[in-house]
């Protein structure tokens, strides 16, 4: 594996991705970066997003669009529930598969390296506020 080097823009990145306290997508980690250097590509968000994600530097997961978002790694294994309506990401409170990977371990002989669980729907604030919770 080739060694990357840690740049600027790859520590912007994360630090930005840090302090934004929440999954950010590639055009709200580059709005959030450009305003620190102005010079900054989108090109160069993009193609560090993907090689820090190959090195699991960031995770990765996708919204109900299909958009990407991305956080920085280490921060614990966190899951989603997406609101349809605002887009907001509100942490799972539990992760729902650990006593699931255990069995499947057991009896299939099978090691769960990974997992991602979203849950989509729709806000108390977007349904108690008269928000569309509807696809029209």
């Amino acid at each position: 594996m080739r060694e990357i080097r840690n740049t600027l823009p790859r520590q912007l990145i994360t630090q930005v991705l840090r302090e934004a306290g929440r999954p950010l997508t590639a055009g709200e980690l580059y709005t959030r970066a450009v305003q620190r250097r102005p010079r900054l590509a989108k090109s160069t968000v993009y193609r560090n997003l993907d090689a820090m994600r190959e090195r699991g530097e960031v995770v990765h997961g996708r919204l109900a669009d299909g958009e990407s978002y991305y956080e920085a790694a280490g921060g614990g294994h966190r899951h989603y529930m997406i609101c349809l309506s605002c887009q907001r990401m509100l942490d799972l409170p539990e992760c729902p598969l650990g006593d699931l990977e255990r069995r499947v371990a057991e009896t299939e002989g099978f090691t769960v390296t990974d997992h991602v669980v979203q849950l989509y729907g729709y806000c108390r604030a977007c349904r108690e506020g008269g928000k569309p919770t509807s696809r029209e």
